[in-house]
């Protein structure tokens, strides 16, 4: 290497799986690009050097292999079109020519659509997330999801609030991310919900549970399960931003 720097990779297996994940993005990848259907293997074959050179980043611990690349592929692609923001000679299916509505706004709103849903599917676990499809498929029908699943409906309410609680956190931190805020701890912090006082606590994580149960006027115990969820939280919000920082 010029100057003597060495560029660190992940092992054989590793990288060829992360690579591999790149092939699978070519779908996503052509349906941004519609306007421009010649730059698609020049853009993922960016996608594919980027994570060549950034393996050494991924820590399965933090995410996903397909979670990984996702993020570095959004990039690649998002400063594509940034790049090509000349007025566009073809325009989704669905935008009328006589439209106020961006369509680079509607390619990436949909892009980041389905970026959101991976992660948060990631953080939840294939079990949550196969119990919450099927409660957005039943109209919020409780009772008819946990005969399906054999649960309590106490325990699909549960599954049904600590998804929406990571997907509520993954959309924050993916907005910060977007509007290049520093990662930071006050950042972090800001992605969890307000929703269940979850951000109050966060703020507080310091602090012991007497503690935030006094400012709070809760029992100890409720403020142990507010601590672990917001300390859930946050972890998954400082996931998000590092990815996107690191892609």
């Amino acid at each position: 290497m010029a100057g003597g720097t060495q560029i660190r990779t992940r092992p054989d297996a590793v990288l060829t799986e992360l690579l591999r994940e790149v092939d699978t993005l070519r779908p996503y990848v052509r349906y941004q690009l519609r306007g421009w259907p010649n730059e698609v293997d020049p853009v993922l074959q960016i996608a594919r050097e980027t994570v060549w050179h950034r393996s050494s980043t991924f820590d399965p611990q933090r995410g996903s292999p397909h979670a990984f690349v996702f993020g570095i592929t959004r990039h690649v692609v998002l400063r594509e079109i940034e790049r090509k923001r000349v007025p566009m000679d073809e325009m989704p299916d669905d935008v009328e020519s006589g439209s106020d509505i961006d369509p680079l706004e509607v390619m990436i709103r949909r892009f980041d659509a389905h970026r959101w849903m991976v992660l948060v599917a990631d953080f939840v676990g294939p079990s949550d997330w196969h119990v919450m499809s099927d409660l957005s498929l039943a109209d919020g029908d409780a009772e008819r999801v946990a005969g399906a699943h054999q649960l309590s409906k106490r325990s699909v309410r549960t599954i049904h609030d600590r998804v929406c609680q990571t997907a509520r956190t993954v959309l924050a931190a993916l907005a910060a991310a977007d509007a290049g805020l520093p990662l930071t701890g006050s950042v972090i912090v800001s992605c969890v919900p307000e929703t269940g006082g979850f951000r109050e606590v966060a703020a507080m994580i310091g602090d012991d549970a007497e503690t935030i149960a006094a400012r709070l006027h809760v029992h100890p115990g409720s403020a142990r399960a507010r601590i672990a969820t917001a300390k859930r939280l946050l972890m998954i919000a400082r996931t998000v931003l590092e990815q996107e920082v690191a892609a």
